[in-house]
């Protein structure tokens, strides 16, 4: 057996900035590269965005969003597509500032930001006014700003119209991009269709994720099979544990994503692939692995310093690397501190020496599970549990008739109750539960609201079929006892369902334009509070959102119609108890009675 240095390690260690080789992170470097095509997830938007370009007319697409977002990489399948080049071949050089594709009529601009902004004008003036179709490439405060300034020179706009051009703009690039349309994303006002796509408003969780499945399953890792050190490099023993839980893993790996994702910590498609290839080789090259294993001990040590189920948290061998932070991914999945205790059936399974747990371990993870297992039963072995959790959320498969067990621990790992839940309605792309199921989650929502409106819970009302609107400080400084009700709408009259567009689901009005789009956040916050948890709490943005939801239902109840002369007051009793108080106001005799 021969010594061989596989290119590949070299290739997924230049996609991360842990260390300084991250040569090929940027899109014009992947472009050349033989490797980047097997890696490559076309985004949703692509065969849209070609089809715009090639039978849709005249239009001029504009690719804007954060750096890392795709926008060079998309450019560049259209490129490919457009010249009829094979699209599993790298390119022989990168593509330029503009490539003109005269068969077909179509211009692609690789990076406009790049551009002088008298240059900027000149190509966007060219863009409208000549035949053809455009692919623009930008970020978006040069977008913005040539836009502008074009339209200005052509002096076919008043200032007026200018503050309405750029309104238009900016509605477009806060516009969802879950489905392939573009209707929505159309900016009139110039002599072609001018469609802005903002990437950073696409989900790219699921293209994300599927990237881990690239990487592994990449026909590259071949050349691996005739290295000496094969049966004891970490590198291998992570591929091999990840190709016999690849689904599983996949699967894991979305959900933390999500997580991340509906938390406002966005990554960029970028951030994504260099933390998975970081994750896979932990930053360790095959010299180093061949020298290891030419030792007695270094295979060992390095096979703990390399799992994917530390690498992947910032971890090597049970203990924080400095080094991983510097990955974007690493640093937010840290502050979360993954692999905390779960609850105390699971910390049993550490101590017990029989197999009621709710996972096996892929064989290629047997050696150091077992080694970890057996001194995690030591008291004083905190960090050894911890990265056996981390390693039973990774690599853990599942065992028939455990269901319970495991879901009970991925909602407590993930920190979210909801998260799993919210991928699988993004994938089916509704509500799988029965009409019953979905009127209790209805119910659900609508009394953790009832505590947000009233600041009483629903435990505390003798029944609870309604949602009352009342008079109550926002600041929450003083106790309100008693509050006047000048509003409320019947349980019934609401109900839930998924939104396509936006990928959510929402409690709406039947037959209104009410409606509060269920963020993660907001839905883990309702399930937390329906499960008794007081310490709760709720960003400032979805309270707003909750707020502007209570605007919107006492619109609904003042279309209504209800009587005017009847007054609802709810008063909480020394006991806690909520009652209700109806009142009629005789306007005629300027009396209010008591209605019994």
């Amino acid at each position: 057996m021969t010594t061989k240095y596989n290119g590949y390690i070299e290739y997924l260690n230049s996609l991360h900035n842990v260390s300084p080789s991250g040569a090929n992170a940027l899109a014009e470097s992947q472009a050349l590269n033989d490797y980047f095509p097997e890696v490559y997830e076309p985004l949703p938007i692509v065969d849209h965005v070609a089809e715009l370009l090639r039978n849709g007319g005249e239009n001029v697409v504009i690719l804007t969003g954060h750096a890392g977002d795709g926008k060079s990489t998309v450019a560049l399948d259209i490129y490919k597509r457009l010249s009829e080049l094979p699209l599993e071949s790298s390119l022989k050089a990168p593509l330029r500032e503009r490539e003109e594709l005269s068969d077909v009529g179509v211009n692609i601009v690789k990076d406009m930001s790049e551009l002088s902004s008298k240059m900027r004008v000149e190509w966007l003036s060219e863009a409208f006014l000549s035949p053809g179709s455009w692919l623009i490439v930008s970020n978006t405060g040069p977008l913005l700003s040539s836009l502008l300034e074009f339209k200005q020179r052509s002096g076919e706009a008043s200032k007026s119209e200018l503050v309405h051009l750029e309104s238009n703009i900016l509605r477009a690039l806060d516009r969802p991009l879950e489905q392939e349309s573009s209707a929505e994303h159309v900016i009139e006002g110039f002599a072609k269709d001018l469609i802005i796509l903002n990437l950073t408003k696409l989900d790219n969780v699921n293209v994300g994720s599927r990237l881990l499945t690239k990487l592994v399953e990449h026909s590259a890792w071949s050349t691996c099979e005739g290295c000496q050190a094969r049966n004891t490099c970490p590198i291998k023993k992570n591929h091999d544990a990840l190709t016999q839980t690849l689904d599983t893993t996949e699967r894991r790996v979305r959900w933390l994503y999500t997580r991340l994702n509906a938390y406002e910590h966005r990554l960029t498609l970028r951030q994504i692939i260099g933390h998975l290839a970081y994750s896979i080789t932990g930053g360790e090259n095959c010299i180093d692995i061949l020298d290891n294993s030419l030792s007695s001990s270094g295979a060992s040590f390095s096979q703990q310093d390399v799992l994917f189920s530390e690498s992947f948290f910032g971890m090597r061998n049970k203990r924080k690397c400095d080094e991983a932070e510097r990955l974007h991914a690493v640093s937010l999945l840290s502050r979360l501190n993954f692999g905390a205790p779960i609850g105390i059936e699971f910390e049993r399974n550490f101590e017990s020496s029989e197999s009621k747990s709710w996972f096996t371990m892929p064989s290629a993870m047997a050696d150091v599970y077992n080694a970890w297992s057996s001194e995690a039963k030591r008291q004083e072995s905190v960090r050894t549990r911890f990265a056996l959790r981390r390693m039973q959320y990774i690599f853990g498969i599942e065992r028939e008739g455990f269901a319970l067990q495991s879901q009970l621990f991925f909602d407590d790992f993930l920190q979210s109750l909801s998260a799993r839940d919210f991928d699988r309605w993004k994938e089916l792309g509704t509500l799988d539960c029965s009409r019953s199921d979905r009127r209790k989650l209805c119910e659900l929502c609508l009394k953790v609201l009832l505590e947000f409106f009233t600041g009483f819970s629903a435990n505390q009302y003798a029944s609870t079929d309604k949602l009352y609107l009342s008079l109550r400080r926002k600041d929450e400084s003083v106790v309100q006892p008693t509050q006047l009700v000048i509003g409320s709408i019947p349980f019934k009259s609401f109900d839930i369902a998924f939104d396509t567009n936006v990928n959510l689901p929402k409690l709406f009005v039947k037959g209104e334009a009410a409606e509060l789009v269920l963020s993660l956040p907001l839905f883990d916050y309702i399930k937390a509070r329906s499960h008794g948890e007081i310490g709760s709490s709720l960003a400032p943005i979805h309270q707003s959102k909750i707020d502007w939801f209570h605007s919107e239902l006492l619109k609904t109840h003042h279309n209504s119609g209800d009587s005017e002369e009847e007054i609802i007051a709810i008063k909480a009793g020394i006991n806690g108890e909520v009652t209700l108080h109806n009142f009629i106001l005789d306007t005629e005799q300027g009396m209010l009675e008591v209605d019994r």
